[in-house]
């Protein structure tokens, strides 16, 4: 075998170029071991004294010089040599080793190649990191199951490699759409399919549900919040309200407004009316912090980065506040929106979203760069058939004449003005919905700044009678007033979105497959105000649930009463498609076709 730092003398005695000065030695980048390339040294140092591994290194190597010098008669002065250091011979010791054998061997080569690697990873690139690690990446994926199923690499498909990295790709960048709104039976049975959780004595106001779907939380006008269990229903605890003017009071004295649980299921963070941001202990039910006076106005909603324990509030103050609740410390505010901020949401990425209410915008807010997108709503927007399965609406409208006759006018289209936006949800990193007090849902892409698609009118629109204060008689007919938007979400990355308001249902959705418009797939009923919703798949289930907050009042006013209400939380559990159901549909199209 081969020296792997001295090349063997050649023995024709010809003047050929040694390769101990070539540049490819393994001793070191410049050339042979101990010099720069074309450096003339002394290929057989003089033995040193043993005082280490190197020097008993050196001694093997002038050993092996003298082999190769045909000296065979030293074969028993270098077995001495051999005792103190590196190769034991064996029991019977008989034999004798030739050219190429043991003797010949670096048996420090093992060390130089770990020292080689390591220096090697300390100078790569970037890009050959990255190779590195994606070889590994696909090198792991081919042996997963290995061990538990006895699946070899070969056995493993290439496509579905492939698939599984472009999956992972997508869901770090956001982009990640999973086709799950047909795969849900509709309508929902109203009887079997929705539990009802009472506890609270005023309007519910907020709701949020932890990761692990064993808890939902819900706060309330009378300043409580209530700790729920999915399974059953029932209540678990109660974080209790005080009155307001209460001092050194560890809770809130006024309405909860908005509720919000960390991804790692540890903190459950509220906001309300009396301007406090309070971290409770989910895990032990306990009060951790409270930040007081941050916000000069209500706190009108509340997000946590996803993976993360950073939360982002909004208020009435138009302000938008960071906060650290692993150190419970304050990070910094933001600045932008020219009117009072209804609502906020987020996901992986260290970006929020931000309704303005009354200054009709959106804002995109890139925490790092330091730097916001605005997108523009507002105008006068018409209304569309939410289904075109619907017969026409007529063209002409009978109304009251001369004399007591009647008069047939043409009936114009109503168009209602966008004066708010109130709610948001993001999809995915780069699509999100809105809803406002025109009764419009709007879908939004972050590259663009227009709205990609509108709904008007989403959730229809009711005739409320003029009101004459004067005492003059009420004429026939009266205004018709869209139902505005309360809430909105969204099951994160697919293709479903539900929205509420106080026409007595939540309506579901389902986007287009190019995400460029929705359309509406069913409606679950719902009396009373939908004050905030959550849609979802828990981590530990294969459930999905639709979380409502529904009471008699709007979480932020009173300006309107739904006596046929009842305060408190409703849970919706969608059920999958069965086979049979399946089949009967693709039977239904392929006869249609």
């Amino acid at each position: 075998m081969s020296d792997p730092f001295f090349a063997p003398v050649k023995k024709s005695g010809g003047d050929g170029p040694s390769r101990s000065g070539s540049s490819r030695g393994r001793g070191g980048r410049g050339g042979g071991r101990g010099g720069k390339s074309g450096e003339t040294r002394a290929i057989n140092p003089a033995p040193k004294k043993d005082t280490g591994k190197k020097n008993r290194a050196t001694t093997s190597l002038a050993g092996k010089r003298k082999h190769r010098g045909d000296s065979s008669d030293d074969e028993t002065d270098r077995r001495a040599s051999r005792k103190k250091g590196v190769v034991e011979d064996d029991d019977e010791g008989g034999d004798e080793v030739g050219a190429g054998g043991i003797d010949d061997m670096d048996l420090d080569y093992g060390d130089s190649e770990d020292d080689e690697d390591d220096e090697a990873l300390m100078n790569e690139t970037a890009a050959q990191k990255r190779l590195r690690l994606a070889k590994n990446y696909i090198d792991t994926l081919q042996h997963v199951g290995e061990d538990e199923i006895g699946y070899d690499a070969e056995d493993i498909d290439r496509d579905n490699i492939a698939a599984r990295l472009k999956q992972d790709a997508l869901e770090i960048q956001g982009r990640l759409h999973r086709h799950l709104a047909e795969t849900f039976q509709f309508p929902v049975n109203a009887e079997t399919a929705i539990t009802t959780c009472r506890g609270h004595q005023k309007t519910a106001t907020s709701i949020t549900a932890t990761e692990n779907g064993l808890y939902a939380y819900s706060g309330s006008k009378d300043g409580s919040i209530i700790k729920w269990d999915l399974k059953t229903g029932k209540k678990i605890f109660s974080f209790p309200g005080a009155q307001k003017g209460v001092v050194d009071f560890q809770g809130h004295t006024d309405h909860v407004t908005c509720l919000a649980v960390s991804s790692d299921n540890q903190f459950l963070a509220s906001g309300g009316k009396d301007k406090k941001i309070i971290i409770w202990s989910v895990q032990e039910n306990k009060f951790l912090h409270c930040f007081k006076q941050q916000h000069k106005d209500t706190i009108t909603g509340m997000s946590f980065r996803k993976g993360h324990n950073q939360l982002y509030t909004v208020s009435g103050d138009r302000t938008v506040k960071l906060w650290n609740v692993d150190e419970l410390s304050y990070i910094e505010t933001l600045f932008g929106h020219q009117d009072s901020i209804t609502s906020v949401d987020s996901l992986a990425k260290e970006h929020c979203v931000s309704t303005g209410g009354r200054d009709r915008t959106v804002r995109l807010w890139k925490i790092v760069e330091e730097s916001q997108l605005v997108f523009r709503g507002g105008g006068f927007i018409r209304p569309k058939k939410l289904n075109k399965d619907l017969p026409d609406e007529p063209k002409e409208i009978a109304t009251p004449g001369p004399d007591g006759g009647v008069i047939m006018k043409e009936k114009k289209d109503p168009s209602f003005l966008e004066g708010s936006m109130d709610c948001l949800a993001m999809i995915d990193e780069e699509n999100f919905l809105t809803g406002g007090d025109s009764g419009t849902i709007s879908l939004w892409n972050v590259n663009k700044k227009k709205a990609v698609f509108s709904m008007p009118l989403a959730h229809g629109f009711h005739t409320q009678p003029l009101d004459y204060s004067n005492g003059e008689a009420v004429p026939s007919g009266g205004v018709e007033t869209p139902y505005w938007i309360t809430s909105l979400a969204s099951l994160r990355y697919s293709d479903m979105f539900v929205s509420g308001s106080w026409d007595g249902t939540i309506r579901v959705w389902q986007i287009g497959k190019n995400m460029k418009n929705f359309s509406l797939l069913s409606t679950i009923p719902m009396v009373g105000v939908v004050n905030d919703l959550q849609l979802y798949q828990p981590t530990l289930s294969k459930k999905t649930l639709l979380i409502a907050a529904v009471g008699q009042e709007h979480k932020l006013g009173r300006w309107l009463r739904i006596k046929e209400g009842r305060n408190g939380l409703r849970i919706v559990e969608l059920t999958a498609k069965s086979k049979d159901s399946d089949n009967a549909s693709q039977d239904d199209e392929e006869s249609d076709n």
